[in-house]
């Protein structure tokens, strides 16, 4: 009767706006389809017009970069690190809904992860998604799509398992809680599909998400590691709460990831507030 629910396992049940880690898969897909390449640059002055476009009550489309002054000129890395949303605007623009939806699928978005104690599925922003809720799809909503907003509900698990892929070669595998059961073989690790990604692609990637943890909004938190640490933060509004989700996905080694983790926490405010929950956990983890 606890209205918190804490026998609820929001890990792989619950469902989470992912905010700007969705960017990842954004930035790979713009890379992997040849929009975007990444030295490329993209000004940002702080809001994002494309003429033509309209919001879904017929206003002149019109969407904002969280730092309404602008960035300036943003390359990938930078971007990342930034997080930049006019940047990833434009790329999601270029990109467009279904290769959006793509690539969220092949990094295992939407899908289940095939953990033993089942999980929740989840949905990928787009116009069936929208049709399926009984809402209007319009112009604009693939670039807050394209920067986690939307439809895009997701457990921590799927994100976890989307940084592992991206990072860890392009193999998508199924999670489990047991390794082995004593007297028994291993479990064989299941291929739950798999993406041919070019090493420059996710190396610029990773170079983004380092400065994140070098320089970025996470340095302070995870200065003293054992290890260098690439990451991504994002936060997401809740309708009827003050403050919005916070969430963080990290991998560490850097040059040999063994580990990637997904932090959620509700109304946790900005997900830089995580680093440090982030960092204990790996620090705990390293040594």
């Amino acid at each position: 009767a606890d209205p918190l629910k804490p026998l609820f396992n929001r890990a792989t049940s619950e469902l989470y706006s992912p905010g700007s880690t969705f960017k990842l898969v954004t930035a790979i897909a713009g890379l992997m389809e040849g929009i975007i390449d990444p030295s490329d640059t993209i000004f940002c002055g702080g809001s994002y017009t494309v003429e033509g476009w309209t919001m879904g009550d017929g206003r002149p489309f019109r969407a904002y970069c969280h730092q309404r002054s602008g960035h300036g000129t943003e390359n990938l890395v930078k971007a990342i690190k930034d997080s930049c949303n006019v940047y990833f605007y434009d790329v999601g623009r270029r990109v467009g809904i279904e290769k959006l939806n793509e690539y969220a699928k092949m990094f295992g978005l939407g899908q289940h992860t095939g953990i033993e104690t089942g999980d929740a599925e989840g949905t990928i922003a787009g116009p069936e998604t929208s049709k399926a809720n009984n809402q209007a799809w319009y112009d604009g909503a693939t670039l807050y799509a394209a920067i986690g907003q939307e439809n895009n509900r997701f457990t921590p698990l799927q994100l976890a398992q989307m940084t592992a892929t991206l990072v860890g070669g392009g193999t998508r595998w199924q999670a489990h809680l047991l390794h082995r059961v004593e007297g028994e073989p291993p479990r064989e690790k299941v291929s739950q599909g798999s993406i041919t990604l070019s090493p420059e692609n996710v190396a610029a990637i990773k170079e983004g998400m380092l400065a994140v943890t070098q320089s970025g909004s996470l340095a302070g938190a995870f200065r003293g590691l054992p290890v260098p640490v690439g990451a991504k933060t994002g936060s997401a509004q809740v309708a009827g709460a003050e403050t919005s989700n916070a969430a963080l996905v990290c991998f560490a080694p850097y040059e040999q990831p063994r580990i990637a983790l997904a932090l959620v926490v509700e109304q946790g405010g900005s997900g830089a507030a995580l680093g440090e929950v982030a960092a204990s956990v790996l620090q705990q983890y390293f040594s």
